[in-house]
């Protein structure tokens, strides 16, 4: 007997047998067959922004989510509000989401900004080996740092902009993530 043949004969067992069996083999079907949606993150929009097709539609430049930022990371544009992480970043409070009235900005974005660190060549921990400040702060643990090399990143990675903040020299920048 076939592998496949075997589990179809133990499901129609279950199914002719109860009830319960056969709720169990239907839900067991529905169950394998729920996808996760693809989240899509909107980097130069706010935390928790929604595609930008559909955020140019939902927002409508009320600034509510700019005058809830703690963090003062978000400013208003011509364009509707952009997420600014050059001067400081981003600790997910989530107050620009829950001042959004019009669902343009949602907790289901809520987990990344969508930006990711770039070092530069003039980093001190690559020219010296004596810093480190960007490591120490990234609340998690996203940076390893190997003797006389810029720091690697790694998938825990959230874009928060914590290391941009806490580099002295200037050797970071923020990219798009893809």
């Amino acid at each position: 007997m076939k592998p496949d043949s075997v589990e179809l004969t133990i499901e129609l067992n279950e199914i002719n047998s109860s009830r319960r069996g056969f709720f169990r083999a239907v839900s067991r079907g529905v169950s394998q067959s729920i996808e996760e949606p693809e989240v899509t993150i909107n980097a130069a929009r706010p935390l928790g922004a929604v595609e930008e097709a559909i955020f140019t539609r939902l927002c409508n430049g009320c600034g509510e989510c700019v005058t809830a930022c703690p963090q003062g990371v978000l400013s208003m544009q011509a364009n509707g509000p952009v997420m600014d992480l050059s001067l400081n970043h981003c600790n997910f409070c989530n107050q620009c989401i829950a001042a959004c009235q019009t669902q343009a900005l949602n907790q289901l974005n809520a987990t990344d900004t969508g930006w990711r660190p770039r070092f530069s060549q003039s980093c001190n921990a690559r020219l010296f080996g004596n810093c480190q400040e960007c490591v120490d702060d990234c609340p998690n643990h996203a940076l390893t740092l190997l003797d006389n090399a810029t720091p690697t990143l790694n998938e825990q990675c959230n874009g928060c902009g914590e290391c941009l903040s806490s580099c002295y020299i200037g050797a970071i920048s923020l990219v798009e993530s893809n």
